[in-house]
Formats: structure tokens, C-alpha cells, sequence
């Protein structure tokens, strides 16, 4: 009876030490958004220039020179095809990445900078002059929407931007994070209804998850894949009269 009272208490001891210990860790505060400023030089640009794409990248007013990545998306008014360069971090959240254009037009650019969890992606219209000095009318930031961001399958005529990136090296059976950004007249899309679908090859079988929104017009769900291969992941959006999806490619090994 003795050694049993004894035991109880040793227990008792150890389960008020554990929950003290809990009671002294601080409750769990969400970052700050991670905020981005876009520049481009020079803002007169001509034909032959080499423009300097430029974001800066700030959380809570502080520098962030830890983005996981940063990115410039650029492509001519109505091409299909976008160019894609890597910025690289110049200092006190500073990154930048250079191009030289060499056709006179309209274009627009994309930065994406992915940090701290957020990801945040705007686009930008500027002009290229020609060097006899004509200048081409300029883009409007809501138009070249389709490209790989824009979307597919409207019913309604909106225009959805994505921007799909899923978590780095996905193991076969392993839940997995999926996270897209969305934006619509160049702004967050947020509070929408978002799911992840996704089958492997011609399989008749499709998996759902639904997503939750992380951040304004950031949305992540956890998938598991069962084997490996090349898989289709479409992504379902709904908000208000907006139903928009956009299938994207995804190969696990």
C-alpha cells in the first residue's frame, strides 16, 4: 500500500511539472506578412537598355535577406512564352536581377519573392521605346493575363492569376504541402474557396484536399501522393461569381 502511494505521487509530481512547463511556454503568435516594394531603372527605357528589376522585401518595417526565393517574370505583350530570371540579394532586403531588352514594346513583369511562409507576386506594366524615338502605348496592368498564371476553364469571363508552389521534394506516401497564391485585378484574391485535386497519368481515381488560406490570397493544403509519377494537380477557386481552375504539372519520384 505504501510503495503504491508512493508511485501515485511520483506520478502526480511529474504530471504538475509537465503542465507548469507548458503553462510557461508563450502562446504561439503568427508572423507578421512579409511586404514587397517594386522598382524597375531606368523608368525611360529604350531599346538595347539593360532594365534592373529591383523588390524590396520587409517584415514588420525590418529587411528580410532570408527570402527561400525571389524571382522576376517578364514576357512581351501578348507572347505566350515569359522569361523567368533569378534576383539575388544585394543587402538590406534588397534583391535585384538585370535584362537587356532589345525590341521596342509593351511588357509586363512578375516578381515573386517566397519568404518566411508568405509568397507574394505583383505585376508591373512598363514600356520599351524604340530608339528613333517612338513610343508605344503602354500595357494596362490587367492585360496579358494569359500565361502560366492566368487561368483556364471560365465560366464567367473573370481572370484568376496562380502561382502554384508546391513543397520541395515530395516523398511517395508523405503528406505534403500545396500552396498557391492567387490574385485577381493584380490584388490578393482572398477569402475564397480553394481545393487541390489530383490524380497520376489517365487514372480514374481523383483525390481531393481543401485548402486553407495561410495568408491574404495564399492558400496550402497537405496531399499525399501513393506512388510515384508524372501527376495533374488542379486547382478549383470560388468566390462569389468566380469558378476558375488551372491544372499544373507535377512529377514525383
Amino acid at each position: 500500500m505504501k510503495r503504491t502511494m508512493i508511485l501515485l505521487l511520483s506520478m502526480l509530481m511529474l504530471l504538475l511539472a509537465a503542465c507548469g512547463k507548458e503553462a510557461e511556454q508563450p502562446a504561439f503568435q503568427p508572423g507578421a506578412p512579409v511586404k514587397a516594394a517594386f522598382t524597375l531603372e531606368p523608368k525611360e527605357l529604350v531599346a538595347g537598355d539593360t532594365v534592373t528589376f529591383s523588390v524590396k522585401v520587409t517584415q514588420d518595417g525590418q529587411p528580410v535577406d532570408d527570402a527561400k526565393e525571389v524571382k522576376f517574370e517578364w514576357w512581351k505583350d501578348g507572347q505566350e512564352k515569359h522569361e523567368t530570371i533569378p534576383a539575388s540579394l544585394q543587402g538590406d532586403g534588397v534583391y535585384t536581377a538585370q535584362q537587356t531588352i532589345s525590341d521596342p514594346g509593351s511588357y509586363f513583369v512578375y516578381y515573386h519573392v517566397t519568404a518566411r511562409d508568405f509568397h507574394n507576386m505583383q505585376k508591373t506594366p512598363f514600356t520599351v521605346n524604340s530608339k528613333t524615338g517612338e513610343t508605344p502605348s503602354a500595357p494596362q496592368a490587367d492585360a496579358g493575363q494569359s500565361h502560366d498564371h492566368g487561368a483556364a476553364g471560365h465560366t464567367n469571363g473573370e481572370t484568376v492569376d496562380y502561382h502554384f508552389s508546391p513543397a520541395d521534394n515530395i516523398q511517395v506516401a508523405t503528406p505534403a504541402a500545396l500552396t498557391v497564391h492567387l490574385m485577381k485585378d493584380n490584388k490578393a484574391l482572398d477569402k475564397a474557396t480553394v481545393k487541390f485535386e489530383f490524380w497520376r497519368g489517365n487514372d480514374e481515381k481523383h483525390s481531393f484536399v481543401d485548402a486553407t488560406e495561410t495568408a491574404a490570397g495564399q492558400y496550402e493544403g497537405n496531399a499525399q501522393f501513393p506512388t510515384a509519377g508524372d501527376y495533374t494537380v488542379k486547382i478549383h477557386v470560388e468566390k462569389g461569381d468566380i469558378h476558375d481552375h488551372k491544372d499544373f504539372s507535377l512529377s514525383i519520384k
